[in-house]
This record gives structure tokens, C-alpha cells and sequence, in this order.
């Protein structure tokens, strides 16, 4: 319909402007003149409806181009020193990547002057000379993720960032969105959905930082029992799995609902009884009994029999998922894989391992 009817309104246009041009060029007469002298109206009438209603229809405006992660946050005035950190740590270029699509957690600069605070630093030039320029390049690294995530797709849990450790694997960071959405239980989303060419941005109230075994359980109240056993056990696991600078290692991780299944298991009322009835030292005897030497990715996962820390094995299995069997024949299921810390790295189980 729509191009029906613009070719009526051309064809009409088209005839009413002949007519009209007929009529101006042969107005020769007493008549004619005598009869378009009254009628100036008509005249005028016509050719405003030729002025306005014929004239060529003009192209419809193409829209803004949409600007790049790298573009809003310069010119966002509350993210100089982001920008610098990117433009320092060779970054800015993976910003501007027409071709990319990334979330950053963007911290505004009151955020990077509390970190600043936070570290009894003076500036970025200190933070930078503090860290390494590598350092601080994990740092920026650690609030990007590898995917357009709108805040729509947000949920409780686990993600991998654009950080890498030693040996290359993807840091992660714990987020939490039971009250607002907060990034390891330190950094508040402010602003979501900055739409970029090549993402989006989440603004946040606090840099965030890489963390160790013991921090992402920590922040995540799901492991709230196995980090207290941590504290309570002989032997600082609760140190050794926090230390950045120790041997890296990989954890087989009870949850709440894991422990809980043990303790019904074992006729023990809660964790507290389990201390009781296993001393400190025997439940250091069972936590190290989860530790294998060695940051072990679920793509090197090793089946058979594998050491632990507490020097008896375990047995792991590939045929129906990942499955490990304990020194007593039972059988606990893997079924999370691969929260990286800096020091090693976490496999959540659905019940304890008992040695």
C-alpha cells in the first residue's frame, strides 16, 4: 500500500505541475489574465502543494555510529584513571577492537582513589611500580569478561575473566545478585548496560582484585562450612590455601549441602560434633585428604589412582561425568569445574571425601 502510494502522489505531483507550467506559459489573453487575476489564490494554493508535496523525497538520516568500551570511557569523565591503567598496561587497543565483545566492570576513579587509599599508594604511578606493569595489567584484566553480558543475563556464580595466571588460566570472580549486584563480595554494581560497538559496561564502586582458593570460597556462602573447617584444622589450611606465593594446587570442594551429606551419613548432628568426634587433626586429616598437588584444569583431570596431600589416594573416573571414590568405596561427584584462583584451583564436590 505504502508504495501505491507513492506512486499516485508522484504521478499527481507530476500532473498538477504540467498543468500549471501549461497554464503560466499560455496566459496570452484578456481572459486568462482577467481570470487568474481573481484567482491568485488558486495559484498560490497550487504551487504550495508543488513546493511541498512533489518535491524529491529526502534519504533518511543514518544513525550515529555507536562508539567503542575505549571511546565511553574517555570521554566519561569518571574514568581517567581506568584509562590510564589500559593505555599503560597495552590495553587500550583490545577496548577499541571493533571486533571484540566483552563486559568490563568499569571502576570510576573515586573507586580507583579508595583502592589507592586502601594500599597506602600514592598514585598509579606508585600502584604500577608496586605491581609491575604486569601486574597491574592483571589487575585491569580481572574486570573484563570475555562475552557481552547484559545485565539481564546476570546471575549468582562463578566467571571466568580476561586475567590469566602463571600457567594461563582464566582467573575468576565470584558475583552475587541476592541484594543488588555485588562482584567478590567487595565491589556494588552502580550503572549497567553502557552499550558499546564491541560490549558493554557495568559500572562499579570498587577495584577488584585477583583472588586466592581460600578468598573465592570465602565470598561465597555456599562453602561456608568447609572454610570454617579450614579455620579450626590443624596445620593453617585456612594460611596455605590463602597464600599467593605457595605451591599451586588443585581443591576438591565440599559444599554446605556436601557436608550436610557427610554429617548424615556419619549420625553427626553438625560440624561441630564432626570436630569433636574427629579432633582438629583428623579433620585436617580429611581437608587434605580434597588437596592434589598442582593447578589441575578439568581438560588434564588424570584418571585412576591420585595422590593427596595427606598422602592417601583417591580415584578418579571419566566414564559417567567426573566421579571420585574415597578410601572407603564411596563415590562423590564433581559437579563444578575450574573457579581459578591465583594459587590453584577449585572442583566442587556434592558430598566430603572421608580417608
Amino acid at each position: 500500500m505504502i508504495l501505491i502510494q507513492i506512486m499516485l502522489n508522484n504521478r499527481i505531483c507530476f500532473t498538477v505541475s504540467f498543468l500549471f507550467n501549461f497554464l503560466s506559459k499560455t496566459l496570452n489573453t484578456k481572459i486568462m489574465r482577467s481570470i487568474f487575476k481573481n484567482t491568485s489564490l488558486v495559484a498560490f494554493a497550487m504551487s504550495l502543494f508543488i513546493f511541498t508535496g512533489c518535491k524529491e523525497d529526502e534519504p533518511t538520516p543514518e544513525p550515529p555510529t555507536q562508539k567503542t568500551i575505549a571511546q565511553i570511557a574517555a570521554d566519561n569523565g569518571n574514568f581517567t584513571i581506568l584509562v590510564d591503567a589500559l593505555d599503560r598496561t597495552g590495553l587500550l587497543a583490545t577496548v577499541s577492537d571493533p571486533n571484540a565483545n566483552l563486559t568490563v566492570f568499569a571502576p570510576t576513579d573515586q573507586a580507583f582513589a579508595d583502592l589507592l587509599t586502601e594500599l597506602n599508594l600514592a598514585d598509579l604511578d606508585a600502584a604500577e611500580a608496586a605491581l609491575g606493569t604486569a601486574g597491574l595489567r592483571t589487575v585491569v584484566l580481572y574486570h573484563v569478561l570475555g562475552a557481552k553480558v547484559m545485565s539481564a543475563m546476570v546471575t549468582t556464580g562463578y566467571a571466568a575473566t580476561a586475567a590469566t595466571n602463571a600457567t594461563n588460566d582464566a582467573l575468576s570472580l565470584y558475583i552475587s545478585t541476592d541484594n543488588g549486584v555485588f562482584i567478590n563480595d567487595r565491589a556494588e554494581v552502580k550503572d549497567f548496560d553502557i552499550e558499546a560497538s564491541n560490549g558493554v559496561i557495568h559500572v562499579i564502586d570498587k577495584v577488584i582484585l585477583p583472588m586466592s582458593v581460600y578468598d573465592l570460597l570465602n565470598v561465597n556462602p555456599d562453602f561456608s562450612a568447609l572454610v570454617t573447617a579450614l579455620g579450626v584444622a590443624d596445620g593453617n589450611l585456612d594460611e596455605f590455601t590463602s597464600d599467593p606465593t605457595g605451591d599451586a594446587f588443585t581443591l576438591f570442594a565440599p559444599t554446605n549441602d556436601g557436608f550436610n551429606a557427610a554429617l548424615q551419613e556419619l549420625q553427626l548432628a553438625d560440624l561441630n560434633a564432626l570436630v569433636a568426634a574427629l579432633g582438629t587433626d583428623g579433620v585436617a586429616e580429611v581437608l587434605t585428604y580434597h588437596v592434589v598437588l598442582g593447578n589441575v584444569n578439568s581438560d588434564e583431570v588424570p584418571t585412576g589412582a591420585v595422590a593427596t596431600v595427606n598422602g592417601e589416594n583417591i580415584t578418579i573416573s571419566t566414564t559417567n561425568g567426573v566421579t571420585i571414590t574415597d578410601a572407603n568405596g564411596r563415590v562423590v561427584n564433581v559437579t563444578v569445574f575450574d573457579i581459578q584462583g591465583v594459587n590453584g584451583v577449585i572442583h566442587v564436590l556434592d558430598n566430603v571425601l572421608l580417608p
